[in-house]
């Protein structure tokens, strides 16, 4: 009899281990079926493994409390997707403490799975975290374009409030971009584009509408960054200068609407600085 209750209680451990294995080492496939079931996945990303606890970590499989990591300091981000449909989907990307960071509504042009999604979600979170709503360089890769039809992503301020709302529509080739300050619009900037919005070489027409201006560009890929060209309404050049990531890398020339030069810095005095 006792050799019977140790044979079932091993028995039982082996499952139970066997059990809890398979669910920290499940695949994608069953993921996108807890995907689909539910409409709704939690993803703990960690920055590194510890008591067995995966970096990437389904919150719906294996509860937080489970493992009492809820105050792990190795836990980067955590990202809640939402399958409103096949084709519209909503990320909501949070600080370790908790804090809303980004949200974004994705609409897809074609059905595809998790891993692509979260994939999508991070070109735009790391948009949102180094540039903001940059057009020049918010670049998204060949394969996102491929797939996203358009989407809103939104950014927060530390304390909760709005920070940025930006609209890319790739079908219509357009970008609506505002900035917040206290609660209130601070700027708002529609661009239209041709070609690729990833590609190094681009005309782009920007609309502050704030300040009532307009600007036509002409961005053209260099040895050195981008040759970025900007024309007053009537044609004219207003502005022309080399950038890399956002910032000036090389000679500057700015003229008037009459085409006299008002400004220059030259890459050796920029170096210089």
């Amino acid at each position: 009899m006792r050799k019977n209750f140790l044979f079932i209680f091993l028995l039982f451990l082996v499952n139970s281990i066997f059990s809890y294995s398979s669910v920290k080492a499940v695949n994608e496939k069953e993921l996108q079926k807890v995907f689909n079931k539910n409409k709704e996945m939690i993803v703990v990303y960690r920055a590194s493994i510890k008591d067995n606890i995966p970096k990437k970590y389904i919150e719906n499989i294996i509860p937080k409390e489970e493992f009492n990591i809820s105050n792990d300091n190795r836990i980067k981000n955590t990202i809640r997707y939402v399958q409103k449909n096949k084709l519209d989907i909503l990320a909501e990307v949070y600080t370790p403490s908790g804090d809303l960071a980004v949200k974004t509504e994705i609409k897809l042009k074609k059905e595809i799975s998790l891993n692509e999604i979260e994939k999508l979600v991070q070109e735009i979170k790391d948009n949102e975290a180094s540039n903001q709503s940059d057009i020049l360089n918010n670049k998204f890769s060949e394969n996102f374009e491929e797939n996203v039809k358009s989407f809103i992503s939104y950014s927060y301020y530390d304390d909760g409030s709005l920070s940025s709302k930006t609209k890319y529509d790739f079908d219509k080739k357009n970008i609506t971009m505002l900035t917040y300050s206290e609660g209130k619009i601070s700027s708002e900037s529609i661009a239209k584009y041709k070609g690729s919005i990833q590609d190094e070489n681009i005309d782009i027409d920007l609309y502050e509408n704030l300040s009532k201006t307009y600007t036509k560009m002409k961005v053209k890929k260099v040895e050195n960054g981008q040759e970025v060209r900007t024309f007053y309404p009537n044609g004219k050049l207003k502005s022309v200068g080399v950038y890399k990531g956002n910032i000036l890398n090389g000679d500057y020339k700015e003229y008037d609407e009459n085409g006299k030069l008002i400004k220059e810095i030259k890459n050796n005095d920029f170096l210089g600085e």
